[in-house]
């Protein structure tokens, strides 16, 4: 599997869950992917809710908003690690407020399965 193939793959599910973000719509996640880490959509809501009040920051950017990063050069909001072993890959997408890089990055991780791909939210570390 290539880069490219993975992000294909996953780019429509983390769409979905930085949409749920922004929107404040934690409990909707679950329904693109599960929690890892014992986390629940209400573990998640006080963190990031948390999070934004820490560090003075109103929301989180949808998906789609382009993003500002300074200084000029090739950015990639997301990245992919695709595991050697052929199982799945993982994913970190920059979060963003107001087109601005906010310290928070959503990791994901992409497991083949019988049954197709599952999707899971790892964490939203904060750097």
């Amino acid at each position: 599997m290539t880069d490219k193939e993975a992000i294909e793959i996953s780019e429509l599910i983390i769409k979905q869950v930085v949409d749920c973000l922004s929107e404040k719509r934690y409990d909707y996640m679950e329904h693109y992917a599960d929690f890892e880490n014992g986390w629940t959509a209400e573990d998640m809501e006080k963190f990031i809710e948390g999070c934004l009040e820490l560090n003075e920051l109103s929301h989180i950017d949808k998906y789609d908003v382009p993003c500002n990063f300074n200084p000029k050069y090739e950015y990639h909001q997301l990245k992919v690690y695709v595991y050697n072993n052929g199982k799945g890959f993982a994913t970190d997408y920059d979060l963003t407020t107001d087109s601005e890089i906010n310290d928070f990055t959503l990791q994901m991780e992409f497991l083949f399965t019988d049954k197709g791909i599952k999707a899971y939210i790892l964490d939203v570390h904060i750097l």
